[in-house]
């Protein structure tokens, strides 16, 4: 259920996705700047590179001379605070679709796969402090992307992290 009122369920909101790091951890502070301990993300036309031997908070280098890029077309995740209340880590579970731009073996998305750049998103989150949000979006903005998104589940694919 969608409620009228703050903080009485799921709430539908817009961000902005911090590009350059890894799409687990772009999602992290997107989770504590809205105080979420769940969320459901529509992730649309998000550019994604792989780059191997890079830690997980390091940004990317300004040139992409070794590594994979490529695009996130349409991602569907659920996100979950992975222990207690107090801790800052969340796990990914979701389905998308996604095109490398180049040839690899491999065509999955890695658990560790970073934005290329920043990527808008829309979504419903549960807040562990309910209140107010600027970021507060009518519902139906939110629903209205599905549809087309999982038309043709064929091209579907898993993603965790």
């Amino acid at each position: 259920m969608i409620a009228d009122r703050p903080g009485a369920s799921a709430e539908p909101f817009h961000d902005i996705l911090d590009g350059y790091f890894t799409l687990k951890e772009s999602v992290r502070q997107m989770m504590a700047r809205h105080d979420f301990i769940w969320a459901w993300l529509v992730l649309c036309h998000a550019p994604i590179m792989e780059i191997e031997g890079l830690d997980p908070d390091a940004p990317v280098p300004l040139h992409l001379r070794e590594g994979y890029a490529g695009v996130i077309d349409s991602m569907l995740l659920t996100v979950t605070r992975a222990g207690g209340p107090d801790t800052a880590a969340f796990t990914l579970i979701g389905t998308g679709d996604w095109r490398w731009l180049d040839d690899r073996a491999e065509a999955a998305l890695p658990a560790d796969i970073r934005l290329g750049e920043p990527a808008y998103l829309t979504g419903f989150g549960l807040s562990a402090t309910p209140g107010p949000d600027p970021k507060r979006i009518p519902a139906s903005e939110v629903l209205a992307q599905v549809p087309a998104l999982v038309a043709d589940t064929r091209r579907l694919r898993s993603f965790s992290a």
